[in-house]
């Protein structure tokens, strides 16, 4: 594999890493706005039933309210994500084809 797919996938990974952590932390304003529980917290009312204070909101909810309200971040995540799965499908590709390759040149019959 070369330099240059082991930059981007890096560099990918970089960005996913960045993007997540600043949509986490603009998400975790759903702590300070109790209104917003009740139509945010999907997945806290889903597995916990009804939050009584700030403890009970479960970490995804913070990308929920994120990618509803701030979603710059959320994009970045997903922009990120997709292209690190089109390298490494480009990448797998690339093997599977030198390996056909080697295998028609490698048969005799």
């Amino acid at each position: 594999m070369k330099l240059h797919y082991f930059i981007q996938l890096g560099t990918s990974l970089l960005f996913f890493s960045f993007s997540t952590f600043a949509a986490w932390y603009e998400g975790s304003a759903l702590l300070d706005n109790e209104y917003e529980w009740k139509y945010t917290a999907k997945f806290t009312y889903w597995l916990k039933g009804e939050p009584t204070n700030y403890k009970d909101i479960m970490q995804i909810d913070y990308f929920v309210y994120a990618a509803k309200f701030r979603p710059l971040f959320i994009w970045l995540m997903i922009i990120s994500i997709v292209y690190f799965l089109i390298i490494i499908s480009i990448i797998i590709k690339k093997y599977l084809k030198d390996n056909k390759i080697i295998d028609k040149t490698k048969r005799i019959s």
